[in-house]
């Protein structure tokens, strides 16, 4: 499994934004569930359609706001980036992912 630079920064900045609102201990949930998911889920089962929006896999994580885009193949699975549920997909530039 490899996760880009892109993910971690984009992460971060999504749950920072959420400790106004929601508080610490809301976003720490939500952090570890988006974690658990791919480690525990999505690692074994990566199989989805390609998003048109993007030309990737999407897979909306369950009781967060927070959208994976991915791919796999037979060696990896690849986090490329995590966006808002509600964010233009088709805005996103995934050749700018750093990895």
């Amino acid at each position: 499994m490899r996760y880009s630079h892109s993910f971690f920064e984009e992460f971060a900045t999504l749950l920072e934004q959420g400790v106004a609102s929601f508080g610490p201990a809301v976003v720490a949930e939500k952090r570890d569930r988006v974690l658990r998911m791919i480690t525990e889920h999505l690692a074994y089962f990566p199989v989805r359609p390609i998003d048109p929006d993007v030309g990737k896999c999407t897979y909306p994580v369950t009781t967060t706001p927070f959208v994976l885009i991915y791919d796999y193949d037979d060696a990896e699975l690849r986090i490329y980036l995590i966006v808002h549920g509600r964010a233009d997909r088709t805005a996103l530039d995934l050749s700018k992912v750093r990895w």
